[in-house]
């Protein structure tokens, strides 16, 4: 049996026997590499649990959305709170009222979800059914009296003078509750209620237990639906019981069936306060639940339950130890490690039964997960759960091919057996590449691959195509929403390494190949990834900042979404001097929402943009930019996640940034690095411990040993750390010359399929950079002349003016040769690119009195314009300018120039 297999290595205070019973034996463990640390203690379940301060978010996704409810590591079971205002979460931590406790909750998901098989305890006779008026009978609680801890969760009722503890395993909920002295002590089990909407549901009751069913689903608006089987066992027989249908409640009725139903078990504890009960979950019938009980909570020892989920995130924890920094960096470090450790969840029911997605029930020995936020999770979550826990995550992703060859093709955005095609683009290949590129390999690889092809070749899942745009896609070679055709391409990069990976010649090829279309949806014009239009024509102006086109972001966000090939969109956007200037202007924010032109780090689709610095050659950036989210937008406080943890996501991003790397390649094995935040850090792996400590002082990374060899390359690839590897970095405050800075030091971009973009020419140094200047009356005093020639784009700096032929003038301090110019127009600042300047000379002389023409430009509309001159003599250059627009006015007719660049000797 494979729980046997795995019991042999758990490590901790549990022996394998007590594991196996509480619902644990399915996890494994870390490796006894070192003693283990007392590391639940940092983590903090109410973090993310209430709004955080991105303007415009996505729909849902002002805060994570996280709950504070019990759950062990991968838990079937998600026991927690419910409040009246905390949609999509269940649990908003400003509420003051609890309406019940449920058994099932997401992680961070962006809609309405869950919260099924909802519980209360109350006190006193019943007034109105609980199937019409369930909130009625909510109750208010103190703040003071609640406590989360990792599979630990307690309240106090104050409207009923009742305490409340909750715990679990991996497959049942566990509560114990304190009543006042009352021979009318209930529980309310609501069987018809949910997140999503009121179902039908069936109750029965028998002496101290109760069984039935209840219909979930409707995950984001969709019609599909499931069962939950569900057995709740009492450590003792109730006084009395009944149900409720709809309005009407039936004291001593033992069943119910239908919509708005429910029960309710009556106690005298007058004599005896409390009361525990246990609750099994199955997704195939009454006897997986009432199994499911029985082998991992038979007794009625709630302490050592607690305990024992207190111990198995112990052991999971301890898979990253961190050494040094404040206690607060750990709280945010050990909170999001705890964040990514919930999802997805295990399915299976003890004796290996599951319901897959054929609706059919099956059998596997090794634990079948359910619940897969794709979209999301690919970007760093899929890349993290392989490096630190390969065992689960190649169980994790042979359920996703189960999943597929069931269903049809690997999920999408699935929550249990129902593929609900939430988001865009095809996902699944791209989590399972990425978990194979990091070391998760005992799946069915062959089976994955066919169902990656399957699917790029317009397959379908439970009846609907993921990829619904395909035949569009490889007619045009991109699709009209930008957005959505960079997850085509990059899917299609996932699949060809994956394809490589498993010497499968013509797979790779054909995904290559179609990975390089990412090209047709970046304009030289505009410099942006925005919309190509089916007639092959681009939509003009862009505004860098509008959601039109774009999925839950804008053209500034998604155009460094190109994570496989930054070489060419570094070489396309004029080289890395270009894109470290842009990368810089965006991060003048960090977590922007979807309407404004910076970096969102509350949604996934930039996650991986700080490490563009690394590929511009200025790894230094990187750090800057990652210490800036971590620090403005990770906290400890209830609203400390910056956007949805969409079931671990964000806060995969925030271990990797503290872990000093990321995998900036989504589907291949690239580690981009930018220095730890912890000076000692050990990584716990089977395979070999991975060990990163850190010298000096400051943010800035001088130099790294990689065992022993020093390496001024930016990057790791995992096979280097794949056994073991011990990384020393240097640090510094200041950024280094020399680390991560040369042409060969960039992490690796993959250009098979097409024709590389030309090297951007290196032009040296920017003669005008900080030169006197003067220039046409400004349109505002903060958009002087001076801001043309500072080298930033940052903050908006930039030269305007609306006079008549406005001019602008730099003086170079001494005669210069002077080969080539470069503008950086509106475009380039975040701004509409119809505010481009149409038309321009720029002009050259010794002396100040008589000019040359270097060049005349008329009908341009791009936002960064490169003008190689024949090689010439100046002190002098003026950009004279005839045409502040390029569309007639667009709104404005004022001269805006970013940066004057003068090139030569």
């Amino acid at each position: 049996m494979i729980r046997s297999r795995r019991l042999s290595r758990c490590v901790g205070a549990f022996s394998a026997l007590a594991l196996s019973a509480l619902g644990l034996a399915g996890l494994a463990v870390a490796p006894a590499h070192a003693a283990a640390l007392p590391l639940t203690q940092y983590v903090d379940p109410f973090i993310g649990t209430d709004d955080s301060n991105a303007p415009n978010p996505v729909p849902g996704g002002a805060g994570g959305s996280t709950y504070p409810g019990a759950v062990v590591p991968f838990g079937g079971v998600q026991f927690g709170p419910d409040t009246p205002t905390a949609s999509p979460s269940g649990y908003r931590y400003k509420d003051t009222s609890v309406e019940d406790f449920s058994l099932t909750h997401f992680d961070g998901a962006g809609c309405a979800n869950n919260e099924d098989l909802p519980l209360l305890p109350v006190t006193g006779a019943l007034g109105s059914s609980p199937g019409t008026n369930w909130t009625s009978y909510a109750s208010g609680y103190t703040k003071a009296n609640e406590v989360s801890k990792p599979g630990y969760y307690k309240t106090r009722l104050d409207r009923y003078s009742t305490d409340v503890e909750l715990s679990a395993t991996t497959r049942t909920a566990m509560g114990k509750l304190t009543y006042p002295a009352s021979t009318a002590s209930r529980l309310l089990i609501n069987t018809g209620r949910s997140a999503t909407g009121n179902r039908a549901g069936s109750v029965r009751i028998n002496g101290n237990e109760l069984t039935g069913s209840v219909t979930a689903g409707g995950f984001c608006g969709s019609s599909k639906t499931y069962q939950i089987y569900f057995d709740v066992r009492f450590d003792r027989a109730p006084t009395g019981f009944g149900t409720w249908s709809g309005g009407t409640v039936r004291d001593g009725s033992a069943s119910a069936s239908g919509t708005n139903t429910g029960a309710y078990v009556t106690f005298d504890t007058t004599s005896n306060a409390a009361v525990q009960f246990k609750v099994g979950l199955s997704y195939v019938s009454v006897a997986g639940a009432r199994a499911n009980v029985t082998s991992e909570n038979n007794g009625w020892d709630f302490g050592a339950v607690r305990t024992a989920a207190d111990n198995s995130w112990n052991q999971m924890l301890n898979r990253l130890q961190v050494s040094g920094g404040s206690a607060a960096d750990k709280q945010k470090f050990y909170t999001a490690l705890y964040h990514v450790l919930q999802s997805p969840n295990i399915s299976s029911d003890v004796n290996g039964d599951y319901r897959g997605f054929d609706n059919a029930v099956h059998n596997s020995a090794r634990p079948v997960y359910q619940n897969y936020s794709g979209w999301d999770i690919y970007r760093s979550w899929a890349a993290l759960i392989a490096l630190i826990a390969p065992t689960e995550a190649s169980d994790i992703a042979k359920s996703m091919v189960l999943d597929g060859q069931q269903g049809g093709l690997l999920p999408k955005w699935s929550q249990q057996t129902n593929e609900d095609f939430v988001m865009t683009g095809d996902p699944g290949p791209i989590i399972v590449s990425s978990m194979y590129a990091f070391g998760a390999r005992d799946f069915d690889t062959s089976a994955a691959l066919s169902l990656m092809e399957k699917a790029s070749n317009g397959g379908t899942a439970q009846g609907s195509a993921i990829r619904g745009r395909q035949s569009t896609y490889t007619s045009l070679h991109y699709l009209d929403d930008p957005s959505d055709s960079l997850e085509y391409s990059a899917s299609d990069f996932a699949v060809a390494q994956f394809a490589k990976s498993l010497g499968a010649t013509s797979s790779y090829t054909t995904h290559m190949g179609r990975a390089q279309w990412w090209r047709n949806t970046f304009n030289s014009e505009s410099s942006y990834v925005q919309q190509h239009k089916s007639d092959g024509s681009w939509s003009w102006p862009l505004d860098p900042a509008s959601q039109s086109t774009f999925t839950e972001g804008n053209a500034a966000q998604y155009t460094w979404m190109v994570p496989y090939d930054f070489s060419d969109l570094i070489n396309s956007m004029g080289g890395p001097k270009t894109a470290v200037q842009r990368l810089d202007h965006h991060f003048t924010e960090v977590n922007a929402g979807q309407s404004r032109p910076y970096y969102y780090i509350g949604n996934e689709p930039e996650h991986g943009v700080p490490w563009a610095y690394n590929y511009a050659r200025h790894p230094a950036g990187a750090t800057d930019a990652v210490r800036k989210v971590m620090s403005e937008s990770f906290t400890t406080g209830a609203g400390g996640l910056p956007g949805n943890d969409d079931l671990g996501a964000t806060s995969a991003w925030y271990v990797w940034a503290a872990l000093g790397m990321y995998p900036a390649t989504p589907g291949a094995d690239t580690l981009a690095l930018h220095g730890s935040q912890f000076p000692s850090i050990l990584i716990q792996r089977a395979a070999g411990n991975i060990t990163i400590n850190s010298s000096g002082t400051g943010p800035y990374v001088q130099a790294l040993d990689v065992n022993g060899a020093s390496t001024s390359h930016s990057y790791l690839r995992y096979p280097d750390v794949a056994g073991g590897a011990t990384l020393t970095y240097t640090m510094g405050g200041a950024p280094s010359t020399t680390w991560g800075t040369g042409a060969q030091d960039v992490p690796p971009s993959f250009q098979d399929g097409a024709t590389p973009v030309p090297a951007a020419p290196e032009l040296g140094t920017n003669l005008a950079l900080g030169k006197p200047v003067t220039g046409s009356a400004p349109c505002a005093s903060a958009e002087t002349a001076d801001k043309a020639v500072d080298g930033s784009l940052t903050n908006n700096s930039k030269w305007c003016s609306s006079a008549a032929n406005p001019s602008l003038q730099v003086d170079l301090g001494s005669v210069r040769n002077v080969s080539s110019f470069v503008i950086k127009h509106a475009g380039l600042g975040g701004e509409n690119t119809g505010w481009n300047t149409g038309a321009f000379q720029l002009q050259t002389s010794t002396d100040g009195a008589t000019w040359t023409t270097a060049a005349t430009v008329t009908g341009s509309r791009s936002s960064r314009t490169y003008h190689p001159v024949s090689a010439r003599s100046a002190r002098y250059v003026r950009l004279v300018i005839t045409s502040p627009s390029n569309t007639g006015g667009g709104g404005s007719d004022a001269a805006r120039v970013y940066e004057l660049e003068v090139y030569g000797t």
